[in-house]
């Protein structure tokens, strides 16, 4: 059985435009209703924010803006991670002080505390972070990598191949998707979150 977060890590098939999965995961969690408590609105918020920056990954892509797109993809993976410690970890001082505006721990500390817990237990998050977080920071900063990507032998130009570009979006769209299971989580609906998921297996293939 293929694990939810397993599904972070795959490549989708070419099944139905990104435009209109997109669209439907918005739809599926339209109606749900959240709790009005702190730890909901701050776990929420960041798993909206998380969406977000799927919705724009595939904009981006849509106009050929690859750069901010791929740049995008720590601040997505980071969104959820969040979200899913709020969720679930935070205490309620934690909680508390991060809706005053304090920094959270960084995201080793909050993925090794998710990982305490039976959702994450399998360890899909430290896995995907200790292979590609650098390759995330240095696409958000600017690093090296990514400045080879703007490089051809004629010019200073875009320079992103198409295997590269189907990996974010793949991985947008798991973050994405993800991040909708988390809210219909917090929502209790465990409809929507099967629905989602099945979604996502069928466009991964697995």
């Amino acid at each position: 059985m293929t694990s939810t977060l397993e599904l972070m890590e795959t490549v989708i098939t070419p099944q139905s435009p990104a435009n209109d999965y997109l669209n439907w995961l918005g739809r599926t969690i339209h109606e749900c209703v959240l709790p009005a408590n702190d730890r909901v609105r701050s776990a929420a918020g960041c798993l909206a924010i998380a969406q977000d920056h799927h919705h724009a990954i595939v904009v981006l892509l849509d106009h050929n803006l690859y750069a901010s797109s791929f740049a995008l993809l720590r601040c997505a993976f980071e969104a959820y991670i969040r979200g899913e410690w709020l969720a679930v970890c935070a205490t309620d001082a934690e909680i508390a002080k991060f809706i005053s505006g304090k920094e959270p721990p960084g995201p080793t500390s909050l993925i090794e505390r998710l990982e305490q817990t039976p959702a994450f237990a399998e360890k899909i998050l430290s896995r995907i972070k200790a292979d590609s977080w650098g390759a995330m920071c240095a696409y958000t900063h600017t690093g090296g990598i990514h400045v080879q990507r703007w490089n051809t032998a004629e010019a200073i130009e875009p320079n992103y191949s198409p295997a590269e570009v189907k990996e974010v979006l793949s991985f947008a769209e798991a973050v994405g998707s993800l991040a909708v299971v988390g809210v219909a989580s917090l929502a209790n609906d465990q409809q929507v979150a099967e629905k989602v998921l099945s979604q996502l297996k069928s466009r991964t293939g697995k």
